[in-house]
């Protein structure tokens, strides 16, 4: 009976050891995110981000999709599938182009685009997606690829 016992505890506080261990370690990527996995190089728009951006910023969200009914100052959805289009879009604030490549290929990390998904652009209150819409941001690994499309030169 003391063996039985012994045994009892011994595991029961090896059980505990490892799930606090799992506790404190990296979740990985949320399962809503994980079809959406970019990679570390070769980051291609058509491949990589837009499929992202659409579920993300357009269907999911409704605020750029095909029914967007601020037209003056939203990215429209036709932008969002085209990278051309979305590259040279226009904030209405500060005129700046999301990504204009002969600044932000060296710099990717000063462009509006990727400042937008990480903390906002202009300023804090323009981060997408809006936190008043309660929606989940983009995760830390898709900002960080978008980052790293940039700074590749924004390939196709």
């Amino acid at each position: 009976m003391h063996k039985v016992l012994s045994f009892v505890l011994v595991s029961a506080a090896a059980a505990g050891i490892l799930l606090s261990a799992a506790g404190c370690a990296d979740q990985g990527t949320p399962p809503q995110d994980a079809q959406f996995v970019i990679p570390d190089s070769n980051i291609s728009f058509y491949n990589d981000i837009q499929p992202m951006l659409l579920a993300k910023c357009g269907s999911e969200s409704g605020c750029h999709s095909n029914s967007a009914v601020d037209r003056e100052r939203k990215l429209q959805y036709l932008e969002l599938i085209d990278k051309t289009a979305l590259m040279n879009h226009r904030l209405s604030q500060t005129g700046d182009r999301l990504v204009n490549i002969a600044i932000h290929e060296n710099n990717p990390q000063n462009a509006p685009l990727y400042l937008i998904v990480l903390e906002g652009y202009p300023n804090q209150r323009d981060q997408m997606p809006p936190y008043w819409l309660n929606r989940s941001p983009l995760h830390e690994t898709q900002i960080e690829g978008i980052k790293n499309w940039i700074g590749e030169g924004a390939k196709d």
